[in-house]
């Protein structure tokens, strides 16, 4: 350790009167810019702590602190059981609604007329973009339409699908 830095750490010391300072220690302060502004320092600090007349009683200090501490353990472990409680409560409420198969169809509210859905939908159809308004009125009523002819949709059913075509399917189930 170089002389310096064993003079910062005697410095402590000698500041509070639990020693004293060796005759070579002296004249390195004496001779030293940097150890002379740290002990001047510390001197310094020292009267002014003396000067504001205040005492400081440790053990009181040192309860405050520990209680203050236990506070904040005590908070942390119930927030800590209560977000416990919450994840448990969803995962609950997640697995309720696998098992039971979700919600009940018959509580659901209606869905309004297709008209006001499609004016508060923002989906864009740039097909129908360039139609007149008669052409859009047209294709909307023939959504709207039901099959009447009894015709079947050309729709496959699974059985009817080849194995690239089913790999395919499946594919998109998955994501």
């Amino acid at each position: 350790m170089t002389e310096c830095g064993w003079l910062s750490d005697r410095i402590p010391a000698v500041s509070a009167g639990r020693a004293q300072w060796t005759p070579e220690e002296v004249q390195h302060l004496n001779l030293c810019r940097m150890c002379q502004q740290e002990w001047e320092l510390i001197r310094v600090a020292g009267r002014l702590g003396n000067s504001a007349g205040v005492s400081f009683d440790a053990p009181a200090v040192t309860g405050a602190v520990l209680q203050r501490l236990e506070r904040h353990r005590e908070m942390r472990r119930a927030r800590r059981r209560t977000w416990g409680l919450t994840g448990l409560a969803a995962a609950a409420a997640i697995a309720a609604a696998v098992w039971t198969g979700g919600v009940d169809q018959g509580s659901m509210r209606p869905v309004p007329a297709g008209p006001v859905v499609a004016g508060r939908l923002a989906i864009p159809l740039p097909e129908l973009e360039s139609l007149q308004p008669a052409e859009l009125d047209s294709v909307l009523q023939t959504m709207d339409e039901p099959n009447v002819s009894g015709a079947p949709v050309d729709e496959p059913g699974l059985g009817n699908l080849n194995s690239d075509e089913l790999e395919s399917v499946l594919d998109s189930w998955e994501g």
